[in-house]
């Protein structure tokens, strides 16, 4: 299974980028919106709200505090030793001194690179209101940003960071870009697993063990019982050749006076049709008997 940062930053990538608000003439966008809903406080200003609720919907919510306030976490982080100079994946941005947040999924020596909530699309300009979710691009230098909120994770796997110091025990890297969800792990199977599978069965090359070993005993060797299938084929034709010879000796006893022909010939048919049903029950039973 992939790392914990991994999961929460594949999560957040998976969000479409649109809007997610509604316009009204009278206030602008609304702040309506679904992770305000999934937080418990609609209609607020919602970008450490999204922070959250990305964290929550990756069963990592015990992780981070449940506030709606970037100085709030701000606080938190540093209290807890949790706060950082550099950028590192899965972190929340503070920008402008508790004026917005985004989570941090990648960054290099001269970028941050983040995507957040109650934000506009970048380029977009909208008098200070959000409203949707979107990817941005910032100078990691740039007066804009304050610093940055590094949970730890439960798994104890420090996410990629450039912070030469991190706290979690990450080797600081230059850059690290989200190229794609991580692939799912295959779990291989275990020795104990392998040993019981059940292996494949030939049915028609079946013998019965007792049988073979007393023919070839007899035969000092030299040859055994036929497999299931050529016991089938062996019986078929013996069948077959009685009947042909029965079948021979109605027709010759025809010509004797008070003898049923038809009848006889029927008679005949019959038995062998029963010894056919018998031959096929026989070699049935037999290529399912795993004993001897």
């Amino acid at each position: 299974m992939a790392a914990q940062w991994r999961q929460l930053v594949d999560r957040v990538m998976a969000v479409p980028e649109q809007i997610y608000e509604r316009w009204n003439s009278a206030d602008g966008w609304d702040n309506d919106n679904q992770f305000g809903k999934e937080f418990g406080e609609n209609g607020v200003s919602w970008c450490v709200i999204f922070d959250w609720v990305m964290y929550s919907r990756a069963g990592l919510a015990s992780v981070v505090p449940r506030t709606d306030n970037v100085s709030s976490f701000t606080d938190w982080a540093q209290a807890r030793g949790q706060w950082s100079d550099y950028p590192s994946v899965g972190a929340w941005v503070n920008f402008g001194d508790g004026a917005h947040t985004e989570i941090v999924v990648g960054f290099d020596a001269d970028t941050v690179y983040t995507k957040g909530g109650n934000s506009v699309k970048a380029g977009s300009t909208d008098a200070g209101q959000g409203n949707g979710v979107w990817s941005h691009a910032t100078a990691r230098r740039s007066a804009r940003v304050v610093g940055y909120f590094a949970p730890r994770f439960p798994d104890g796997v420090c996410p990629p960071t450039a912070d030469p110091s991190d706290p979690r025990g990450g080797t600081a890297v230059t850059s690290w870009r989200w190229s794609g969800p991580a692939a799912p792990s295959v779990p291989s199977p275990s020795p104990s697993e392998e040993d019981t599978m059940p292996q494949p069965v030939d049915l028609w090359a079946y013998k019965n063990k007792d049988d073979e070993a007393a023919a070839r005993k007899a035969s000092g060797g030299k040859s055994g019982v036929p497999d299931a299938y050529g016991y089938l084929v062996g019986t078929y034709k013996n069948v077959a050749a009685m009947g042909a010879t029965i079948n021979t000796l109605a027709q010759a006893l025809g010509d004797v006076k008070g003898i049923d022909t038809p009848a006889l010939i029927a008679a005949v048919q019959e038995a062998i049709k029963d010894a056919v049903v018998d031959v096929d029950v026989h070699v049935t039973n037999s290529t399912t008997n795993t004993g001897s």
